[in-house]
């Protein structure tokens, strides 16, 4: 299942485990229009990726998605 807007997405992110909604709410959410966001769109389930953040570039591991 790739990942849409709306989604609940599980994150493995520097170390942590992570549970954020992809959407427009960018105070609680991680926004689409964001790095992260943008990359995380379309991917699936066990998808690793690099993104570009305040801190660096940092690997995101997808660990669950949903809705």
């Amino acid at each position: 299942m790739s990942i849409q807007v709306g989604d609940i997405v599980k994150l493995k992110y520097d170390g942590l485990v992570i549970k954020k909604r992809l959407s427009t709410n960018a105070w609680t959410d991680i926004t689409p229009l964001s790095a992260a966001g943008q990359a995380l769109l379309g991917k699936n389930v066990g998808d690793k990726f690099n993104v570009h953040v305040h801190k660096g570039t940092v690997e995101i591991e997808i660990l669950g998605v949903s809705k």
